[in-house]
């Protein structure tokens, strides 16, 4: 009987795991995973900077990103515009990345990129040289600051602290 309930109870823990995570994956901004060579191809061609999101399918600040700071519409539009930009799922040993003369799985790219944590943002320029990583949970009007920065190119001229105050001026 005890055994009977457990099994029960398993069965209905099982199927709210399942229905929460399926809720939170079609939350999450689409972006066809794609190798680092095939980001970095397509930043070069455009002339665009890079934004790598470096995230885990369970870590709740990173789905809180998608929610609320990549899925806002300006956040959206600034991207689409300024940026190539990927998802790297920092958990999986698949992929294989060219980087740094090596061929890294999405696990060992996130390590080599410094992201210790998840969510971590990267900046990189067209040819996939790394500019900034900023780790956690950004909010938005903070990563929207971040986007102008490193969209418009201002990073190679000023400290991101001059830029804000300027831009609040």
């Amino acid at each position: 009987m005890s055994l009977l309930r457990s099994a029960q109870q398993f069965a209905f823990l099982a199927v709210l795991v399942l229905t929460v995570g399926v809720g939170t994956a079609d939350a999450q901004m689409k972006m066809p995973p794609r190798s680092l060579g095939d980001v970095i191809g397509q930043a070069e061609a455009e002339g665009t900077p890079i934004l790598l999101e470096i995230y885990a399918p369970w870590c709740p600040y990173c789905q809180r990103m998608q929610e609320e700071v990549y899925a806002d519409t300006e956040v959206r539009s600034y991207l689409d515009r300024r940026f190539t930009y990927a998802r790297l799922n920092r958990d999986t040993t698949a992929g294989a990345h060219e980087f740094d003369g090596r061929t890294l799985s999405s696990k060992q790219l996130s390590l080599a990129l410094g992201a210790r944590g998840v969510p971590t943002t990267v900046f990189m320029k067209p040819d996939g040289t790394p500019i900034a990583r900023q780790p956690g949970y950004i909010k938005r009007p903070i990563f929207f600051q971040m986007l102008r920065y490193f969209g418009s190119g201002a990073y190679e001229e000023q400290s991101f602290e001059a830029f804000r105050s300027e831009a609040s001026e």
